[in-house]
Order: C-alpha cells, then structure tokens, then sequence
C-alpha cells in the first residue's frame, strides 16, 4: 500500500503559540480543504468549544465533523480522544460514547490510562 499523509490541522496549540491555529468548524473546515487541496488524504481533528477549549462533547465535535466532511467528501476524518482533554478515563469513554456524528478513525493514545476500553 502506497504512504498516506494525514494532516493535523490545529490540536492542542493556542493563539499565542501561532494566531491562526483553526478552532470553529468553520475555520477547521477551510483548513482541511486546504490541506486536501494540498495532497492530504486524512484530515486528524481536535474539536472546541465556543470558549475556545478543546472537548470531547457530543455537540461541538459533530459540528466540526459536519462542516469538514461538507467539504472534504470521502476524505476519512481522524478525531482525536487525548487525555489532555479529559484526564478521567471514564469520563472521558462517556463523553466519546455520547457522540452522536463518528468520525472514520480515532487516535488512540496508547499511553493514557483507559485506552483498552476506547479500542
């Protein structure tokens, strides 16, 4: 199977550490065209809430998952489930299970605590 590259549009990066770093779906959705107009052919995402903060609720990520797969049709949408977003295991295994929009792929941090259950 020939290479794939995967692009990571934001993650956990603020506005200090560089201004444009695409938070609203809507600035994540033109990030990810971009990047797939650039040759990426997996878009990996961190959602945010209205605050600016990353989360893992339902909600926010299945805004941002909608409004990049708008305009990145067949491209696989990767989401991220770090622990930096919700240290608790379980808490954070329930918010992932509450999501009602599925991303293609997750990434799974194989070194936080509760990563058995998530895969």
């Amino acid at each position: 199977m020939p290479p794939l590259l995967c692009v990571a549009i934001n993650g956990a990066r603020t506005a200090e550490e560089h201004p444009h770093i695409p938070k609203t779906p809507q600035e994540q959705a033109r990030a990810a065209r971009a990047a797939v107009d650039a040759g990426a052919q997996i878009v990996h995402l961190h959602a945010f809430d209205v605050n600016g903060q990353e989360t893992l609720k339902a909600q926010p990520c299945a805004a941002t998952l909608r409004a990049v797969r708008a305009v990145c049709p067949g491209i696989p949408i990767s989401l991220t489930t770090s622990a930096t977003i919700e240290p608790d295991p379980e808490r954070r295994l329930a918010l992932i299970a509450g999501w009602t929009e599925l991303p293609d792929l997750v990434t799974a941090n194989q070194r936080e605590a509760g990563i058995v259950p998530l895969c």
